[in-house]
């Protein structure tokens, strides 16, 4: 009982103090908060100069793989058509092409069905639809089709038609896709608890070597157990002051909405910031001074914040470094929160991540006690 009343106390007094850090608040809140409104701002739009799709060519008919082969040709961007506007994302099936459409990784699938370039019995031309699936609350569906049936169009002209026989359908996704906004907001809160985590010690523990808190600390009757509690204690009051502001701009400001639990979401979170704080321990017990401190969280802050996805989707980046960042620290935390958001998933379901987050946490701790100094 002792423990946990001294603990409360403590943590409620360094709670108070970091309330009255302008810095702090700054670096901890403010700073999350602009990332989240310039970035947001950004990647709230859909960008019209090219699409990532997903071809399924079924036609089974020889004027239609002839006239398929060439709409690809003039309408896909290849190292000789430089001009084409879609860029082709290569998929293994149906169910995976939909799964990226989803989760935003393509805007479209482009599909020319088995009886395309059929020969029409009306005027013994091949004729035939190419459907376009894309996602709800988008507008690639209508943009691809505009492109496509330009093209269409010019070949019919080109056969001389003076009706279409070639034309372009639009279906749009029952399933909820992803925009880059979603991706970003859950990168936001990733590096949110990241600051919290990383930061937040790291320059807390140098301080309290410099005013001499943390050698009183040791001679005191409060255990090293109690203070370290004390401090995760102060910087997770933090975090429910920062986490309502950024959900309520993301709301109020970017159209965002909630699909998973927050309970969740809580559950996940606070595991993640026990993670994060072993981070934020190892560089701040290891420092003498702040100075040291600062340059080594800032090291260690910056491959965390380009290569976990904060700012843009990992899928974006090349393969080689997407398999790199699965052993980054943050990213599991990044994609569990997405996941939980976005997609509604369980703890149970994104226990991969946990289990990621607690190996992390084991090693860091480890680490961070090993090379912990007082003064």
């Amino acid at each position: 009982m002792n423990f946990i009343k001294t603990t409360g106390v403590l943590s409620l007094s360094l709670f108070k103090r970091l309330m009255r850090d302008k810095i702090y608040l700054f670096f901890m809140i403010g700073l999350p908060v602009i990332f989240l409104l310039v970035f947001g701002t950004l990647y709230n739009r859909e960008s019209v100069s090219s699409w990532n799709v997903a071809i399924e060519n079924n036609t089974a008919t020889p004027a239609g793989k002839e006239l398929s082969k060439q709409i690809l040709k003039y309408t896909l961007k290849t190292k000789s058509n430089k001009k084409g506007f879609f860029k082709e994302i290569k998929v293994k099936d149906r169910k995976a092409a939909e799964e990226k459409l989803a989760r935003g990784e393509i805007d479209v699938i482009v599909t020319f069905p088995e009886d395309f370039g059929q020969i029409s019995q009306t005027n013994k031309r091949p004729s035939g639809q190419i459907k376009i699936l894309y996602r709800s609350a988008s507008q690639s569906g209508s943009v691809a089709a505009s492109v496509l049936d330009k093209f269409v169009t010019k070949l019919d002209t080109k056969l001389g038609r003076e009706s279409a026989n070639l034309t372009v359908k639009t279906v749009e996704s029952n399933k909820r896709g992803l925009r880059q906004f979603d991706y970003l907001f859950a990168g936001m809160l990733a590096y949110t608890l990241m600051s919290f985590g990383l930061m937040g010690l790291s320059n807390a523990l140098p301080e309290d070597k410099k005013t001499g808190a943390l050698k009183r600390i040791h001679a005191s009757p409060v255990s090293p157990a109690q203070y370290m509690f004390s401090y995760m204690l102060a910087f997770v009051g933090l975090a429910a002051i920062a986490f309502p502001i950024m959900f309520a701009i993301a709301t109020y400001l970017f159209n965002w909405q909630m699909v998973g639990s927050w309970l969740n979401l809580i559950v996940f979170a606070l595991l993640s910031l026990v993670m994060l704080f072993s981070l934020g321990l190892a560089v701040g017990g290891w420092a003498k001074d702040d100075k040291q401190a600062s340059g080594l969280s800032n090291l260690v802050m910056f491959p965390l914040m380009f290569l976990s996805g904060i700012f843009f989707p990992r899928f974006m980046m090349p393969e080689f470094i997407q398999k790199l960042t699965d052993y980054i620290p943050l990213t599991p935390v990044n994609d569990g929160i997405r996941l939980i958001i976005t997609e509604d998933y369980s703890l149970v379901q994104v226990l991969p991540q946990i289990g990621l987050i607690a190996l992390f946490a084991l090693i860091i701790y480890a680490i961070a006690i090993k090379v912990f100094r007082w003064g």
